[in-house]
């Protein structure tokens, strides 16, 4: 009597072991072994930074729309104009500087009571990293232009007097830049009515204090600034959103040791 045990074809038991059939060549191609996929780490860190990366692109996206939104526009400050004076490398800013009150006639185009403090010219060139402030004397008359009539006709006397085409016109009200000295720690009081020299000096120890090197490593220090000048300031309604944004990317390296102050003299 046999001791052995003998497994029919296609039975398992205990200790039996499998032995695949040899391959024969008309046989259909074996089926690949599955992939096991791992996650890997550097994926999610991946993407978590690329989350973050559009968050910061968003919210710039908003602040700057806000931004802007809250900006005042002058409206047809170019309208009508002709025979202007030719286009020059760079750009020049026409920049009309206010205080509030009665103390002068108000200026129709702007809202509120509103009162010419300065006019000047602003040049900028073409790599922006340097800036021109020349102040126009009394006797240019733009002043009492910008206080009684359009600011067409402001633009049209700025031009014709100096000879030099506008390329925007700025309204900046003088408070404006009190909230700046004193948000940068300077001591310089202003008196509203001082001469032409005394308002440069004032312009110059805040921008001192404004523009400095370690502003763009304090961006809640550049948001505060930036919203305090946006809410005194109201620019022409020629320029965009885009236009705006291009400006302060070419201002980006501009420093105060970078800007002159003088007197504008006619063209």
């Amino acid at each position: 009597m046999s001791t052995s045990s003998t497994n029919r074809a296609g039975t398992t038991g205990p200790g039996t072991v499998h032995v695949p059939a040899p391959r024969r060549s008309w046989d259909p191609p074996a089926a690949p072994a599955p992939v096991v996929r791992r996650r890997r780490p550097v994926r999610r860190i991946l993407g978590v930074l690329l989350a973050l990366g559009l968050l910061v692109v968003v919210l710039g996206a908003v602040t700057n729309v806000v931004m802007v939104s809250r900006l005042e526009r002058i409206e047809g400050a170019f309208t009508g104009l002709r025979d202007r004076p030719p286009a020059s490398p760079g750009r020049t800013f026409l920049m009309v500087g206010t205080r509030p009150g009665t103390a002068g006639q108000d200026v129709p185009w702007l809202a509120g009571r509103q009162s010419v403090e300065a006019v000047m010219l602003v040049d900028i060139p073409p790599d922006g990293l340097s800036a021109r402030v020349e102040t126009l004397p009394l006797s240019s008359g733009v002043a009492p232009v910008a206080a009684s009539m359009p600011p067409s006709a402001t633009v049209a006397a700025a031009e014709a007097w100096s000879g030099r085409r506008v390329d925007h016109l700025i309204a900046i009200d003088w408070n404006t830049f009190v909230q700046l000295a004193g948000a940068n720690g300077v001591d310089a009081a202003y008196a509203y009515g001082s001469g032409p020299r005394a308002q440069q000096d004032y312009l110059r120890q805040v921008m001192e204090a404004t523009l400095h090197q370690e502003m763009r490593k304090r961006p809640l220090d550049l948001y505060r600034a930036l919203s305090t000048t946006v809410d005194g300031t109201a620019v022409d309604d020629g320029w965009s959103i885009v236009d705006l944004d291009r400006l302060l990317l070419e201002l980006r390296d501009l420093r105060s040791l970078d800007i002159t102050y003088a007197m504008a003299r006619p063209g």
